[in-house]
């Protein structure tokens, strides 16, 4: 089994990090949006980085995600995790990165995706409205299970995820589907 091109990650990593540096410029919240004091309830609480040590820890977290799939690469720092996964030759794989990482407004996320010829749509569902999240999705054309992929960001974490296979033109990274982008980020992030 060969370790897929990186090559393939390269430009999703660059993009990461042109978000990052966008939103850290972005605007910083005020001191009301920084703390609830008042005990309403309005603000979000920023969820921790996991404390995860090791892929062996994701790979257990997101078993249906890597079905049939070994793992190929990993590291592990405290500001990120990567993992990535292989099939056998001519199989599917997948990647994940975990992140500390400010959470992009539309206008960062539209610029970014400018940057990389690729097209920004959010997506959500109650568990990660409920968290104070959103998901974004980086593809060519805006679809789902199309050329690019998703990130979801929940306050203070970003989780970007890849699916790939072989194709007539090489190996090609996916999104996933929204709802699947979700249920992995909340398995990994144990949320």
């Amino acid at each position: 089994m060969k370790l897929r091109r990186p090559g393939i990650l390269f430009t999703s990593f660059v993009g990461l990090t042109l978000l990052s540096g966008c939103a850290a410029a972005g605007v910083s919240p005020s001191d009301d949006d920084a703390a609830d004091d008042t005990g309403d309830g309005d603000a979000v609480a920023t969820a921790p980085f996991p404390g995860i040590t090791s892929c062996e820890q994701v790979t257990a977290a997101i078993p249906g995600f890597v079905e049939g799939m070994s793992l190929v690469g990993d590291s592990v720092d405290d500001g990120a995790v990567m993992c990535m996964w292989a099939a056998p030759e001519g199989g599917p794989y997948a990647s994940i990165l975990i992140s500390q990482n400010d959470m992009p407004t539309d206008e960062q996320a539209t610029a970014g995706a400018k940057m990389l010829n690729l097209q920004a749509t959010s997506f959500t569902d109650a568990r990660l409205s409920d968290l104070g999240g959103v998901g974004w999705r980086w593809t060519a054309d805006g679809s789902p299970d199309t050329t690019g992929y998703s990130t979801v960001y929940v306050p203070g974490v970003s989780v970007e995820i890849h699916r790939g296979k072989d194709g007539p033109d090489g190996d090609t990274s996916y999104a996933p589907a929204d709802s699947e982008a979700i249920d992995v980020t909340l398995a990994v992030l144990k949320l």
